[in-house]
């Protein structure tokens, strides 16, 4: 028993000075350009959630934010008149962290009402949608006039996502689930199918465009190495890093895309959307 004790507490020291924890004191050292994405869009969220405004949290799943920013994520939601979620998986309904009303629905067809919404976002939801043109049009609709639309998802022109889509082929599907469990922490119940068919800068740019949603920032984060979990393989991962960026190759390197959008005035629905708009609506929209 105590062998096992001491066996475990050194993969713990492993794990946190070489392992999973080595980032911590890597990236300062080597690089100090990268962000946690997930801080930063937390912290965009709290820049565009004012108070009394109507949001929804479109794929919202069971969490707003990062499971470390639990206590920041409560303090947005209280902001708001009110807040909605919506997602296709069902457990969502119940297992959310802060949202008390999930609506079960298509992305690409949602039960609101035209204009019912200041704010919706999109966190690490984009690069799962089959159709986003759809999508994104159904979220322009569901917006206010002057509403904005945060989208937050990996950007897939990095080699990251190359590696990412090579494993899943390459790879037994156990294995790729077991690497997410341990980097990510997520279950095999919490993984969906990738397609990545608006996930590069100007596609998303097009895309958007054409949804009447007028770009106000979009930006393209770098975060933590692909191999973060295994200090040697970040270095050289980071070093290879500084390599594309000497040679102008810096939209390669992983990262993630971070756009605020606001409806275009002249954003105008469809006759299929107003008809759409008299469908099942909550209550309290009307109000």
């Amino acid at each position: 028993m105590e062998e096992k004790n001491r066996l475990r507490s050194f993969l713990t020291w492993v794990d946190r000075h070489l392992g999973r924890g080595s980032y911590l004191w890597i990236r300062p050292l080597l690089a100090p350009y990268q962000e946690d994405t997930h801080l930063a869009y937390a912290e965009t969220l709290s820049r565009v959630v004012r108070p009394d405004i109507r949001w929804l949290d479109a794929g919202c799943g069971h969490k707003i934010l990062a499971r470390y920013h639990e206590k920041q994520e409560m303090e947005i939601v209280k902001r708001t008149r009110f807040a909605v979620g919506c997602d296709t998986v069902v457990e969502s309904n119940h297992q959310h962290r802060s949202l008390e009303k999930i609506i079960p629905c298509d992305l690409s067809s949602l039960p609101f009402k035209d204009d019912s919404f200041d704010l919706v976002t999109l966190n690490m939801v984009a690069e799962h949608l089959v159709e986003p043109s759809r999508v994104f049009s159904e979220l322009a609709r569901v917006l206010d006039r002057d509403g904005q639309l945060v989208i937050h998802t990996p950007c897939a022109s990095s080699y990251e996502i190359w590696l990412i889509r090579l494993g899943w082929r390459l790879l037994p599907k156990s294995v790729g689930f077991w690497m997410i469990r341990v980097t990510e922490g997520r279950e095999p119940g919490n993984v969906f199918p990738t397609f990545y068919r608006a996930n590069t800068r100007r596609l998303l740019s097009r895309l958007m465009s054409e949804a009447g949603l007028v770009e106000e920032e979009l930006r393209v984060i770098e975060g933590r190495p692909f191999f973060y979990f295994a200090a040697p393989l970040s270095i050289l991962e980071i070093a290879f890093e500084w390599f594309l960026r000497t040679i102008g190759k810096s939209e390669v390197c992983p990262a993630t895309l971070l756009g605020v959008y606001r409806r275009s005035r002249k954003c105008s629905h469809s006759a299929e959307a107003d008809s759409h708009a008299a469908e099942q609506i909550l209550p309290h929209i009307l109000q």
